[in-house]
């Protein structure tokens, strides 16, 4: 999905208490409260007395003494298992204790990362507790009972593979190992307690073994939590709820969507909205990429239950009962088949729609961006879509006939996808004056709406929703207010929404930002991290919570290379370029070694400017955390700033000397990248100072609107990806493929190269093609892997893109904003949060 996210962070402050009032109250910032195993949390103690000694309590059984090197100190941790952890800091003058945060204990959660390498075999256990039992738990009083229930997040998915054992350590000299049941594989003893004599911090580990039944060998996970008996408490959020019943969200994307049709809409923006008020088979349960909920159906479909056949060429879903659309009517099974048919109609739609992601699996040779009837033959397209989805309204299920087999979780991906299964009224698309006529006629007509200029008005500003959600109002460009959809009943895991919500689409950061402390907004997203060193103070006051979390996303810079001069000088009457500049390879590649990557990154973006984490460098479309992934150590050719290199290049290049005038495009509110463009731009000066570039803003959804092939007047600009679905396929189609979403709109054809003579180019991108194609296809994962490998090669080779970063992403939010069941989890998913979207029946006000 095209996305755009300005990283932003902050961090959390708790206030200390003071044995003396004559010393200032002191602060702890953690970087971000939630962190990933095995990466550093840096902590920053505030108001401090020069030479105070701070021992920190780090809740896993580590206790470290820091010397205060001024009024304020910072110091880093790695936490080596994952689980909840409450910080403990005392701090010491002269011998003495001055100060002790025991009645606000700081809480950091780490989360297990699992290496690649451990996954079929790993099983992440977890502690609970049973508040009727424990309701202050992990807070007890000395000589309280404990009780602590064991579980797991997923079984390992490994053949033979089982859970064997749990083991507990209490951290009080006591230790209980329980056998798995067989069957459920959870303890066959659930709860165990103990008890807690004395007062003070305490550990409790849970080990838990996996077993490999063919090969009896055992692997173990654990995780920690800290327990805290006596006179403990943690910080808790105490002040005022303003405007209960409403969430309002600042977004720093001035301009707003791109549209909210479900098929035509193909960016982070619209996606939001389009998530929340448009319902899919299936959605993502919570973070999580590869557990599902059933949403309009009524059950996930498996082999064993006759949903799916045996070779995974056919899946048939229930529609669940006691759903209805905002207008009262209810959900059917030919809701939905026409929902499928339209999507699978938009495939060719410009510019480039998502629903390419629903017909890979059931059309034959689709491709992103070339539509599925074609004139020379709209018979066979209909047939072909007429024969991938059926329905039966009796049994009320449809059915998708996929024509290669395929693994649930990598198809359920698709059908979850609310930009390429989103669930519309048939009877109100036909109202509306979008309904299909189902002929093949009709089809290849009916194709033509997919394109800018063709859409329909109302399914693009309003449609009917399916979802918890239903617009309200909306003014393009400015705000939409969202109001529960009456008819949605809630389902399980899924509740019905109570909360009104107004996004704003606001004109720069610093609107977005005033909204935010003005307590104006209870979510904001998309500041630029410069804004680090002032959320600070929020934090401290206690105004705002800081999430952290990865994502998979990526951004870049993208050359265009057949670019509409006609429509550049609309962008600026003075700009000048040759169309097909970008179209050579040795232009392409001066530009990427003419970029400071170092600067960017430490002190653009801002990772040593601000002292955190917010992206990292990265080479290739298949980025960390993707399988298949591969470092970017490993590929030749990878560019480095390099200026003499650069020139040198584009010297090779042919046109040297020669003046060009553009443009590099950034979405609007983008301080941190447009100031890397004015970098950029004294870079390539200092190379041949007759090419002058400048930044230019544009809105997010023009930016969008401009991909058009053929039309695109944009040389160079500023965007980004985000996941579909957790497979290279998804970035490397989109990114490299002919005819995907950003070469299609960006000059990449084989034909073209051709013609301008670029003989060899044409081939290496062939290359690169033939290479997707194979990767895509294969089935063995070691040939798989290898293939993908070759195809990030060919396309590092034809430096396609200049790559920036693969962000981590932070939500900004109050402290009294919440995830659903108190699991801020529910809003970090990579497919779903790392764009900086919500979903809002899963946040909590209150």
């Amino acid at each position: 999905m095209v996305v755009i996210i300005i990283a932003a962070v902050a961090a959390y402050f708790l206030l200390m208490n003071r044995s003396s009032s004559s010393i200032q109250a002191v602060a702890l910032a953690p970087t971000s409260f939630v962190i990933l195993q095995g990466t550093a949390e840096n902590f920053t103690v505030y108001n401090t007395q020069p030479n105070a000694i701070l021992t920190v309590n780090f809740g896993d059984g580590v206790i470290k003494n820091f010397t205060a090197t001024g009024t304020s100190t910072s110091f880093s941790y790695t936490y080596q298992y994952p689980g909840h952890y409450l910080v403990l800091i005392n701090e010491y003058v002269n011998n003495k204790l001055v100060s002790s945060t025991n009645s606000s204990l700081l809480p950091i959660t780490v989360e297990a990362n699992i290496p690649s390498n451990e996954s079929s075999v790993a099983s992440v256990p977890l502690i609970t507790f049973n508040t009727t039992k424990n309701p202050t738990a992990p807070f007890f009083r000395a000589g309280e009972t404990a009780y602590f229930y064991a579980g797991f997040l997923q079984p390992p998915t490994g053949q033979n593979m089982r859970i064997e054992s749990y083991t507990w350590n209490f951290g009080n000299g006591q230790t209980q190992t329980v056998k798995a049941n067989n069957s459920t594989l959870l303890p066959t003893v659930n709860p165990v307690n103990t008890t807690y004599s004395s007062p003070g911090i305490y550990v409790v580990k849970l080990t838990l073994t996996t077993l490999n039944e063919s090969s009896g060998k055992t692997y173990n996970f654990s995780t920690l939590y800290t327990i805290a008996v006596g006179s403990y408490a943690e910080f808790k959020f105490t002040g005022n709820i303003p405007n209960p019943g409403t969430i309002t969200v600042a977004e720093n994307v001035p301009g707003g969507p791109y549209s909210f049709d479900p098929d035509i809409d193909y960016e982070s923006v619209g996606f939001e909205v389009i998530s929340n008020i448009i319902g899919t088979l299936l959605i993502y349960n919570g973070s999580s990429t590869t557990s599902f909920i059933p949403f309009i159906a009524a059950q996930i479909p498996t082999v064993q239950n006759g949903g799916i056949n045996t070779n995974y060429t056919t899946y048939t879903f229930k529609i669940r009962s006691g759903l209805y659309f905002a207008d009262g009517s209810p959900i059917t099974a030919y809701d939905v088949w026409y929902s499928m048919v339209r999507a699978l109609l938009t495939v060719g739609g410009t510019p480039g729609t998502g629903t390419w992601i629903l017909a890979q699996y059931l059309i034959p040779n689709s491709t992103a961006g070339v539509p599925v009837v074609s004139s020379s033959d709209p018979n066979q397209g209909f047939q072909e879509i007429m024969n991938a989805v059926t329905y039966n309204n009796t049994t009320d299920t449809v059915t998708f006939h996929l024509y290669k087999p395929t693994p649930p979780n990598l198809f359920f991906t698709a059908i979850a996808d609310p930009l390429t299964a989103g669930i519309l009224s048939a009877k109100w698309l036909e109202s509306v004056g979008d309904g299909i006529t189902f002929t093949p006629q009709g089809f290849l007509t009916y194709e033509n709406t997919a394109n800018e200029g063709h859409y329909n008005t109302q399914v693009e500003n309003d449609p009917l929703a399916s979802g918890p959600y239903m617009i309200k109002q909306y003014v393009p460009g400015q705000y939409v207010v969202l109001t529960p959809n009456p008819y949605f009943p809630g389902v399980p895991g899924i509740p019905k929404p109570n909360d009104t919500v107004v996004i704003e689409w606001v004109k720069d950061p610093q609107t977005a930002y005033n909204l935010f402390t003005s307590g104006q907004a209870d979510i904001v997203t998309g500041l630029p991290t410069n804004y680090f060193a002032s959320l600070k103070p929020l934090v401290a006051q206690g105004q705002a919570s800081i999430y952290q979390f990865p994502t998979l996303s990526e951004f870049f810079f993208v050359f265009n290379l057949n670019i509409s001069t006609s429509g550049l000088k609309q962008l600026g009457p003075n700009y000048n370029i040759p169309p097909n500049y970008f179209a050579n390879l040795y232009v392409r590649e001066a530009f990427a070694y003419a970029f400071n990557y170092t600067n960017y990154i430490e002190n653009i973006l801002g990772n040593a400017k601000y002292g955190f984490d917010f992206g990292e460098p990265y080479a290739g479309a298949i980025i960390k955390g993707l399988p298949y992934y591969t470092p970017p150590s490993e590929f030749t050719g990878v560019p480095t700033f390099n200026l003499t290199y650069a020139k040198q290049l584009l010297i090779k290049s042919g046109v040297y000397n020669e003046s060009v005038y553009f443009p590099i495009i950034v979405p609007s509110g983008d301080t941190v990248d447009y100031a890397a463009v004015q970098m950029f731009a004294q870079t390539m000066q200092q190379i041949d100072p007759n090419i002058k570039i400048e930044p230019l803003y544009e809105p997010f959804s023009t930016i969008i609107g401009l991909q058009v092939p053929g039309q695109n007047p944009m040389p160079m600009y500023y965007l980004g990806w985000i996941a579909d679905y957790p497979y290279p396929s998804d970035f490397v189609n989109a990114m490299y493929k002919e005819n995907g979403t950003y070469p299609a709109p960006n000059g990449w054809s084989i034909s073209y190269l051709q013609q301008l003579g670029y003989t060899n180019e044409a081939q290496m991108y062939q290359q690169l093609n033939n290479l997707i194609i194979q990767a895509d296809s294969a089935t063995n994962a070691t040939q798989a892997a290898l293939l993908y490998k070759q195809v990030e090669q060919q396309a590092i080779n034809l430096y396609m893109y200049i790559y920036l970063d693969q962000p981590n992403a932070f939500w900004v939010v109050k402290p009294y904003m919440n995830g659903y069941n108190g699991q801020i989890s529910y809003e970090e998913n990579p497919q779903i949060g790392g764009a900086g979207d919500s979903l809002y029946f899963w946040w909590v006000k209150g």
